[in-house]
């Protein structure tokens, strides 16, 4: 969302549409909630992505903006969303061009129905001042929730194939970024926070690639989008929309009914435990009328949407502290969800920024990290896990390090470790329930290549989450060892 609410647009308004939604969905013959019993289940409104999306960003322009020599308005076209999209970059105060200064930069983010000149509108040059940092602010769509969305709404409403924001912003224009302007282009160099649906994006982005961000900022953030599951999943797409008599996007990770295990694969708070490394700040009022707010001409949609988003942001916090993962929470008090309020956060997170590029928080190969996703394969930190199984689920790694790590899911799990061995060295890999290969050889780069197996797959997608339906999937401690007599470790 972006500020300030409407009415339509509060947490309240959208649970007054849940029961009737639902029962909408039900009556038209929709799946039952919590009675999945078949291999990955369709979505009943959406037409699922046939491919995979392609990443080719090409400039089309650049614009200096009214004159100021530091804002850039850029414009590309984009294979991912298969169109044209904008970008606005703040340059830092006597920008050196030539690469004999390098810079960090931070990607910001905007709201639920903004746009990517919105931070420039409400005056982030002000904000930043002297920081010697790359403000890259990039569209992310009116309702793009910084994904590559499930599908296509079957009513046509929605382009086939459908957007693909996440891949617009990691796979293209952060590559570009760093290929064009004199960036560290290191992870230590690079941060992300946003606002609303931004913020959600932020954490997101530092969950599910924790590997790309020192630090994630987010401004009254919907952090937790699964937390009325199964219920508001469903009306959420419809109420967020109406208000701008926009017909709902229900395919952005599918509808919340069947393919609730997509929308946790994008959920920060069931992704906490990927965020070790990262430097986190979250902020959020209570919804109760704040210092700026007006006492004579109350805005009851921004209150209601901020009460929603407070709870949201509870959540994540609790979340982040069961998985141990350091973050710093700002919840102020009184406030609602309006942009004086995300100014001061920016304000606020900048410092924590800059002194997360200044002195980085450990993170791999330093310290061992723990990691789950849906993804077939899914990358991090240099490791690569590809499931072999029939239903779409999570695999939960733990402790994942050079001396090994622990698994659990279900089919087969192949492993591509990050380069951390002797090359042509002979290792001992055991707890992989596969003893017929005990022994791997490290490639030239390093790396092993291995099978953990996880038992039979599943053949229902994954309904349940949390720490018990973690502790019923089959599990495998994996140990790597140097074989003795093989020569140094």
């Amino acid at each position: 969302m972006n500020g300030p609410a409407t009415a339509n647009h509060s947490p309240v308004f959208r649970r007054a549409l849940v029961v009737a939604a639902t029962a909408a969905l039900l009556g038209a013959g929709g799946v039952g909630i919590g009675r999945a019993t078949s291999v990955a289940p369709a979505s009943p409104v959406c037409v699922p992505r046939a491919t995979p999306p392609t990443a080719q960003l090409t400039p089309l322009a650049d614009v200096v903006v009214n004159g100021d020599a530091r804002i850039h308005h850029l414009t590309f076209h984009s294979a991912a969303l298969n169109g044209t999209v904008d970008t606005d970059v703040l340059l830092p105060l006597g920008y050196d061009p030539s690469g004999g200064t390098r810079y960090p930069v931070l990607f910001l983010l905007h709201g639920h129905g903004g746009h990517y000149n919105d931070w420039v509108n409400h005056g982030v040059e002000g904000i930043v001042g002297d920081e010697p940092v790359i403000v890259v602010m990039p569209d992310g769509g009116y309702d793009g929730f910084y994904s590559d969305w499930y599908g296509s709404d079957l009513d046509g409403h929605t382009p086939n194939p459908p957007p693909a924001w996440e891949t617009f912003h990691l796979r293209e224009l952060l590559p570009w970024v760093d290929q064009h302007y004199p960036t560290l282009g290191t992870r230590g160099g690079r941060a992300v926070a946003g606002l609303s649906m931004g913020g959600f994006g932020s954490t997101s982005y530092a969950a599910r690639h924790p590997d790309l961000f020192v630090a994630a900022g987010a401004f009254s953030g919907a952090v937790d989008t699964d937390l009325d599951y199964p219920v508001a999943n469903v009306a959420e797409p419809l109420a967020s929309n109406l208000p701008d008599q926009k017909p709902a996007d229900n395919c952005v990770w599918g509808d919340g009914v069947t393919q609730d295990v997509v929308w946790r694969d994008h959920d920060p708070t069931e992704l906490a435990r990927n965020l070790g490394g990262v430097s986190l700040y979250q902020a959020s009022g209570n919804g109760l009328p704040g210092k700026y707010d007006s006492v004579s001409s109350p805005n009851p949609a921004a209150a209601l949407t901020e009460a929603g988003i407070w709870q949201m942001n509870q959540q994540f916090d609790q979340a982040l502290t069961a998985a141990g993962i350091a973050h710093h929470t700002d919840f102020y008090g009184n406030g609602t969800h309006d942009w004086p309020y995300w100014l001061d956060d920016l304000r606020a997170f900048l410092p924590q920024m800059a002194s997360a590029f200044a002195t980085p928080p450990p993170s791999p190969p330093a310290v061992s990290f723990d990691y789950e996703s849906a993804a077939t394969p899914l990358s991090v930190w240099g490791w690569t896990f590809t499931p072999h199984r029939d239903v779409t689920e999570m695999t939960y790694l733990t402790d994942v390090a050079a001396t090994g790590f622990t698994a659990a899911g279900s089919g087969l799990l192949h492993v591509d470790t990050a380069p951390l061995y002797v090359p042509g060295g002979v290792y001992q890999v055991t707890g992989t329930n596969n003893a017929g290969r005990p022994f791997v050889t490290a490639d030239a780069a390093g790396r092993l290549h291995f099978d953990v197996d996880l038992g039979p797959s599943h053949q229902t997608q994954q309904y349940a989450f949390g720490p018990q339906a973690e502790a019923s999937f089959t599990h495998a401690a994996v140990q790597i060892r140097k074989k003795p007599g093989h020569g140094p470790t």
